[in-house]
């Protein structure tokens, strides 16, 4: 597959990339790593008349230490992140996540913010535009239907990010900035719940950063795929755990990423929450593993990384 003619444009800044943004009035994206947006467009995914490069914006890279958070830019590769040393030290479940995307040839190039802002995914969507239109076109790509489940009115197409479960069980933040100012938000705020239009961002908008709280913990995170280089994860699970609470966080599964708190680390507060898992998990047949063994899964991940870290702070 190649790409389809299209206007390419280097952004200076971020102003410079918003004003772009701003002049073309058809379908415009940000382009960061390129590692989601570039395959998605060769499959004919999005109609694109303009590709804003974002990657010669030195703002929009490196990580730092402010005032209680580490900073990370949204164009900061995963491999950069993965490889500094308070990465490593803070927070292991953000570290084992960025160990756990693709292969280091990809992690040079992809970035955190196109990492988190990845589209959903589907067996029946990712495809070639000539099997989609045979197959027919499906809600997401305009169509009237699901092509998993018969007469849906709704996408149930998975976000897959590695990095977002990991980053949401750190309490992470993010700023933006866009046609109408900057404003700094909770992770989970950017997530609107519809597999179709997964995010809340506004319409030019461009992810800056990325903020943690700089305080040491333990955690974990696990995917299961199916080749352990390269697969995106069927089911993920993160968990983080500073001063005797938790946040679990269970990816892959749906539109968004599902957050618990676990205020108590008993055996019954681990259990209800397990429970919570299995009730919320509603995977359907869109992905190479059946759906009641992902739902299954879920759970398991989600208590063998309560499990292994708890372990760890006991030792």
């Amino acid at each position: 597959m190649i790409l389809p003619r299209l206007m390419y444009k280097k952004a200076k800044s971020i102003n410079d990339a918003i004003q772009l943004f701003q002049k073309n009035n058809g379908n415009t994206f940000y382009l960061a790593g390129g590692t989601d947006i570039v395959p998605q467009v060769k499959l004919r995914l999005h109609a694109i008349d303009m590709l804003i490069d974002l990657k010669a914006i030195k703002e929009l890279t490196g990580i730092s230490v402010r005032d209680g958070w580490l900073s990370i830019g949204a164009n900061t590769t995963l491999f950069e992140i993965k490889n500094h040393s308070q990465v490593r030290e803070y927070f292991p479940a953000l570290f084992q996540s960025l160990d756990a995307t693709s292969c280091e040839t990809l992690q040079m190039r992809g970035t955190i913010g196109g990492n988190i802002l990845q589209n959903t995914r589907c067996l029946f969507y990712n495809k070639s535009l000539e099997w989609r239109k045979a197959k027919g076109f499906c809600f997401k790509m305009g169509g009237e239907t699901c092509n998993v489940v018969p007469n849906a009115k709704a996408c149930f197409a998975n976000y897959c990010s590695d990095n977002a479960p990991s980053l949401l069980s750190l309490s992470a933040e993010v700023s933006l900035l866009g046609i109408n100012g900057g404003r700094r938000i909770k992770l989970e705020e950017i997530f609107s719940g519809n597999s179709k239009t997964p995010f809340t961002i506004l319409q030019g908008e461009i992810l800056t950063a990325i903020h943690i709280p700089l305080r040491k913990t333990k955690g974990a995170y696990e995917k299961l795929r199916v080749r352990d280089s390269i697969d995106y994860p069927l089911v993920s699970a993160a968990f983080t755990l500073e001063n005797g609470k938790g946040l679990l966080s269970i990816g892959a599964i749906g539109a968004r990423p599902f957050l618990y708190s676990l205020d108590n680390m008993n055996e019954n507060t681990v259990q209800d929450v397990m429970e919570r898992i299995y009730n919320d998990s509603k995977p359907v047949a869109n992905t190479i593993l059946p759906a009641s063994y992902r739902k299954k899964m879920a759970r398991i991940l989600a208590k063998r990384v309560i499990t292994n870290v708890l372990r760890e702070a006991h030792s």
